[in-house]
């Protein structure tokens, strides 16, 4: 199947050689605010740019984590940021619900300044935030970390590859035991030679698990030629929570998750930044309840108004970095409660205020 995409930054041509579920269920399409690449791939079930229920959500973890339930353990599971923190955590936690597994550990690439020992550092080259960095396991995790064998690296999607080949190679060169990497994301567009590098770099055998193969091209608009953006010259510490899996995770450990309760029957769930999967799990439960949810996430991503993007807020960020976030096609006439991961965040910028929402402070 193919289509073909006009967007405001150029032409996008679609090639579709695969997929569980259909492509319009899966995607849609807008154009980045972005001097490094023009177009961008919304998904519509990941819950970040776009609003979607906790329930479609939960439902692409356990369709892409039910092929990993073979693989060998300890297993070791890293998100990247900032899309997929969600996602990995996801398919994690699914894995562990459905499979008993006891040997994972999610771990999250970060782009935050910790208090903590830096891992490791990388770049995704065509992101408009490139730096990303892997901060040292908490010291409970480390031996798991030490002796796992498979190494599971998750975005929502991919296209090069670069990034994670990055990653990956110095993930193996710090993780002894590893005797397979897994690559999974919902959409992967890697040819199979771009597929055999993998194996060529990682020296490992690499398999891919996704929901939909295919191939793309974009014609630039030359017209349109967006300025690079700046990026933060001082980044303060941010005092991470220990579930939030900035330095690891084991979703055993996990309790039950409690937010606001809500006033009404409609809710958006906004959860901010990196702090996605813990919001996730309490819009589940309301929706398990019987609550009309709908999750989805602010993101430092620009976006232009344009085709699948009809709405904008723009923010700075909670932490005082005075990056601009921003929060897409944001629903009416709906209860918001927005989430954050530690107290006080929340006076950092106007958000509650341009929402009208609730101020749900994790700790």
């Amino acid at each position: 199947m193919s289509q073909i995409i006009p967007l405001a930054a150029g032409i996008l041509e679609i090639e579709v050689h695969r997929a569980e579920l259909p492509l319009d269920h899966i995607l849609t399409f807008a154009s980045r605010i972005n001097p490094r690449r023009g177009y961008l791939f919304i998904s519509k079930v990941l819950g970040k740019h776009l609003p979607c229920r906790p329930s479609v959500m939960r439902d692409i973890y356990h369709r892409l984590g039910r092929f990993l339930i073979a693989a060998k353990e300890p297993m070791i599971i890293i998100g990247i940021a900032e899309t997929a923190i969600g996602l990995g955590a996801g398919v994690a936690h699914s894995l562990v619900q459905n499979a008993q597994y006891n040997d994972i550990i999610f771990q999250q690439t970060t782009r935050h300044q910790l208090s903590a020992e830096v891992w490791i550092r990388f770049e995704e080259t065509h992101s408009h935030a490139p730096r990303h960095t892997l901060y040292r396991p908490l010291s409970r995790f480390q031996e798991q970390f030490y002796y796992a064998k498979t190494l599971v690296l998750v975005d929502d999607e991919i296209s090069t590859g670069n990034t994670l080949i990055a990653l990956g190679k110095q993930l193996i060169k710090v993780l002894p035991h590893i005797s397979q990497v897994i690559i999974v994301s919902i959409v992967n567009w890697l040819s199979d030679s771009q597929k055999t590098l993998f194996e060529v770099q990682l020296n490992k055998p690499v398999a891919f698990i996704n929901l939909l193969e295919g191939s793309f091209a974009f014609t630039h608009n030359l017209k349109l030629n967006p300025k690079p953006l700046d990026q933060p010259q001082i980044q303060p510490i941010v005092q991470t929570q220990q579930y939030t899996g900035r330095r690891g995770i084991n979703f055993k450990e996990i309790h039950s998750i409690k937010g606001p309760y809500p006033k009404t029957n409609q809710i958006s769930i906004i959860s901010t930044g990196e702090f996605q999967f813990q919001p996730f799990l309490w819009a589940e439960e309301l929706e398990n309840q019987g609550f009309d949810v709908l999750f989805q996430g602010t993101t430092r991503s620009p976006i232009k108004i344009d085709h699948a993007i009809y709405s904008k807020l723009s923010f700075k960020d909670e932490y005082g970095e005075g990056i601009d976030h921003y929060l897409y096609n944001l629903p009416s006439d709906r209860e918001i409660i927005i989430a954050y991961e530690s107290l006080g965040l929340a006076c950092n910028h106007n958000l509650p205020e341009l929402t009208a929402g609730t101020v749900w402070e994790f700790s």
